[in-house]
């Protein structure tokens, strides 16, 4: 049996439930999206908060993966067929046949909107693939895929050279990689609106695959195969600069006020700059995505700040807090 890896506190940061799909129960659950194979697909995995699992939409995982998925009106069970692997899901039973045996994954299917889930050992024990499970999504690489698990992150540094290619550094230097992306790169939203590479900004949040085969430099480097954006700043002109936090001050009124200093990340931005903190800035850390606070901020810490264009014309400038990856 693989692994099934799972993010540190995954399944207890599960258990703080989202919205959007209903259960047979009415009970709000959980969602996280499901990329097979470098494909993102359309129906959401959901966190079953009884069973304390993530659960996973059989027939669009296992087609994904090449199984035949049918419906058995007799045995009132979903089957799923490739090859040497033969077995069902049935509603309400912890048993799958599996090798003329029946093995016990520690969870029931679920019917939800009339779609059959099964849980995430069922696609790693049964279908006999790689799952890698985070706080928001699902990651499922057939053996023979030339794909890597999905990476959910910050675009940090952004290249566009003047041939057209792009390239993008994922997550920052320490915990990073970087990605080129080509003519075979899909890049959509995600609610699966095509965009080009172009349309790629500092600042986004996205989840990527990439080629197995990675360069290994400081940081790695890998081509993209796919990328989903999960959100955008605001500013549609975003400026950045990377370096170290001269300080971190919090007036009277308990606004924080943040200097940055190292290297320009845009062509009109500052090497150093001053940048007040609001509820609106959003702060994580490049190595896990976590969202932080600005009382983790500390003097020394290695930070890409995103800001506006309207800055002050002080020395240093003054601009306000978009975003702030952590390193």
């Amino acid at each position: 049996m693989k692994t099934i890896r799972t993010g540190m506190m995954t399944l207890a940061a599960l258990a703080v439930l989202g919205t959007n799909v209903v259960s047979a129960t009415s009970e709000p659950v959980k969602e996280l999206s499901v990329n097979v194979n470098g494909e993102h697909i359309e129906q959401a995995a959901i966190f079953d908060k009884g069973q304390q699992t993530v659960l996973v939409p059989l027939r669009d995982v296992a087609e994904s993966l090449g199984f035949q998925v049918k419906w058995n009106a007799e045995l009132k069970a979903a089957e799923v067929n490739k090859g040497a692997i033969a077995s069902y899901a049935k509603v309400g039973e912890d048993r799958y046949p599996f090798a003329k045996m029946y093995k016990t994954l520690g969870a029931e299917p679920k019917l939800l909107n009339g779609n059959t889930y099964v849980p995430v050992a069922f696609v790693d024990e049964i279908l006999q693939a790689e799952v890698n499970v985070t706080d928001d999504a699902v990651t499922v690489v057939d053996e023979e895929s030339d794909v890597a698990p999905v990476r959910t992150g910050t675009i940090t540094t952004l290249n566009k050279s003047e041939d057209g290619r792009v390239s993008f550094q994922l997550n920052g230097y320490e915990t990073g990689i970087i990605l080129h992306v080509d003519k075979d790169t899909k890049i959509t939203t995600a609610d699966g609106k095509e965009l080009k590479p172009e349309d790629l900004k500092l600042g986004m949040e996205v989840e990527a695959t990439h080629q197995k085969f990675m360069a290994m430099s400081m940081p790695p480097q890998s081509g993209a195969v796919t990328i989903v954006v999960k959100s955008s700043l605001e500013t549609p002109e975003v400026l950045g600069t990377a370096g170290k936090v001269v300080s971190i001050d919090k007036d009277q009124e308990g606004t924080y006020k943040m200097v940055v200093e190292g290297r320009a990340l845009t062509e009109n931005a500052p090497e150093k700059v001053a940048l007040i903190i609001n509820e609106d800035t959003k702060i994580v850390s490049a190595k896990d995505n976590k969202t932080l606070t600005p009382e983790d901020l500390k003097a020394d810490m290695n930070v890409f700040a995103y800001y506006g264009p309207k800055l002050t014309r002080s020395l240093p400038p003054i601009g306000v807090a978009e975003k702030i990856v952590v390193e």
